[in-house]
């Protein structure tokens, strides 16, 4: 039996993530990444910085260790641009790979996929796919 949620605060909050903004940063017209980091109370945290009718883009700073669950999207596409630390991707099909700042992950629709921050220090990808996709988790 499968389990479904496409409410982001959902998702991240089962992920883990102990501080969720997905209304106050959206959409400005710049944004920096280290006064964002220095702004936020927690050790995980995740901010929506772009929404519209075609994507989203989320900002998910994670300790080592933490991560997602197995999950895949049977409606999207989805990227990540990796900004700082090391992360093992899951890909069906392709293993387990790990990715560094600067590198960008790209999972099709309909693939599983596990993310974990690895290594010493805390890490921050951004995600991009459809708006409210929705994450499908095999039980």
């Amino acid at each position: 039996m499968e389990s479904h949620d496409d409410n982001l605060e959902s998702v991240l909050k089962n992920d883990g993530v102990e501080q969720i903004e997905v209304h106050e940063q959206y959409n400005a017209v710049t944004t920096n990444i280290d006064d964002l980091v220095n702004k936020m109370d927690s050790k995980s945290w995740a901010t929506r910085l772009v929404l519209n009718e075609r994507f989203g883009g989320v900002l998910i700073h994670q300790q080592p260790g933490e991560g997602n669950r197995l999950h895949y999207h049977n409606d999207a596409d989805e990227c990540w641009i990796i900004i700082s630390g090391d992360w093992e991707w899951y890909i069906e099909g392709e293993g387990t790979k790990t990715v560094h700042k600067n590198d960008i992950v790209v999972v099709k629709q309909g693939v599983l996929h596990k993310i974990t921050c690895v290594g010493t220090e805390p890490g921050i990808r951004f995600a991009i796919t459809k708006p409210d996709v929705t994450h499908i988790y095999p039980e």
